[in-house]
């Protein structure tokens, strides 16, 4: 009788916790301001470095339970760059995966496995792709449903013959501050 108890003790136990684990769909838009450097190099020129500084947007779209989170992200940039404000435009799609610890701090890493962009720079625009790079970042719980996420991420963009034997070679590093709206369904 006393071993029916404790093994009834410890399924409720279970149950109980199962059940309130929150698992489901996250959902999680946000917007931020990045800045960094870019380098960009033609095949045959030098490089040319510049500060990088614009606003960004996207979200995410994955899976928690227990904390663990996983799934993907899309982050779109609106940047300058130069004396002249050249414009750096990127849109990249990746995979993370993360961790929400229960004292309102989150830590997520990831990769961006498909990064398209536009170098608008003296009258002279040029798509890039191929980006792929890494990304680290943290995040601090405010209010219920409001994240500030500090997030850092190295992307390589590298465009090869784009007529004549030229190749382009575009990396940028960028520290991303700004907010996020997590949702877990």
């Amino acid at each position: 009788m006393k071993n029916l108890s404790q093994l009834a003790l410890v399924l409720l136990l279970i149950f109980g916790y199962v059940s309130n684990s929150h698992a489901g769909l996250l959902i999680e838009p946000l917007v931020g301001f990045s800045y960094g450097k870019l380098n960009s190099e033609l095949t045959g020129s030098s490089t040319d470095t510049s500060g990088i500084k614009g606003a960004s947007y996207g979200g995410r779209l994955g899976y928690q339970n227990f904390g663990l989170q996983l799934g993907l992200d899309y982050l779109s940039s609106n940047m300058t760059y130069g004396a002249d404000d050249n414009k750096f435009k990127t849109s990249e799609f990746g995979g993370f995966i993360g961790y929400e610890f229960p004292v309102l701090l989150r830590v997520y890493a990831g990769f961006v496995f498909s990064g398209t962009g536009e170098d608008v720079s003296d009258s002279t625009t040029t798509d890039i792709k191929g980006g792929t790079g890494p990304k680290i970042g943290v995040g601090l719980t405010l209010l219920p449903f409001l994240d500030f996420n500090v997030e850092y991420r190295s992307i390589t963009y590298k465009e090869e013959d784009l007529g004549s034997g030229v190749n382009l070679n575009v990396d940028y590093n960028a520290v991303m501050v700004g907010f996020s709206l997590p949702f877990v369904l």
